[in-house]
């Protein structure tokens, strides 16, 4: 099963967590919240057995984190 990935990047004045249509777009106003919730929710879906990947971009777009979480 393919992990799904949660990407953190930025958005106008804001930052996005968006993973591709497998849970709803979410907008914050702090890349530290953003990326905090993208982490909750991988955690979540860990624990569901759902593979999940959180990407973090910068403003610039370029990939500068990435963190795996294995299903339970």
């Amino acid at each position: 099963m393919d992990a799904i990935r949660l990407h953190v990047r930025p958005a106008g004045d804001g930052w996005l967590v968006d993973a591709a249509g497998a849970v709803e777009p979410l907008v914050f106003a702090s890349g530290g919240r953003a990326e905090a919730q993208a982490h909750a929710l991988a955690r979540t879906l860990a624990r569901s057995g759902q593979a999940a990947r959180v990407l973090v971009h910068d403003r610039a777009h370029r990939v500068v984190g990435t963190t795996a979480y294995p299903p339970d």
